[in-house]
């Protein structure tokens, strides 16, 4: 075991790491509304961006509440990967899936 000042360095880094997780998950408990939330536009193309834990800017429609975009965690300007937006033209009307399904 050693004890010299990397040994120190190494310690606290994980202590720091520790302190942090634990910091995270508290936020994430209690932070329940977006961090910021901001009508942006005018008239019927506007929409609502709110910035949310972790992180995750999302764009949203303010009369339904669907989510038209939504970035990676801490990367604003990034759509997150996993993101597909609602396309109703390619989803057919209602009748339609009811046919097929």
């Amino acid at each position: 075991m050693n004890h010299g000042p990397e040994y120190v360095r190494e310690e606290a880094i994980r202590a720091a790491a520790h302190r942090l997780r634990k910091a995270a998950l508290f936020a994430e408990f209690n932070i329940k509304n977006p961090l910021f939330q901001k009508r942006m536009g005018k008239g019927e193309t506007s929409v609502l961006v709110r910035l949310e834990w972790p992180g995750v800017l999302r764009v949203v429609d303010p009369e339904t509440g669907e989510v038209l975009a939504e970035s990676e965690a801490g990367r604003p300007d990034i759509l997150w990967p996993c993101f597909v937006p609602s396309v109703p033209a390619l989803s057919g009307s209602d009748q339609e899936r009811n046919l097929r399904g």
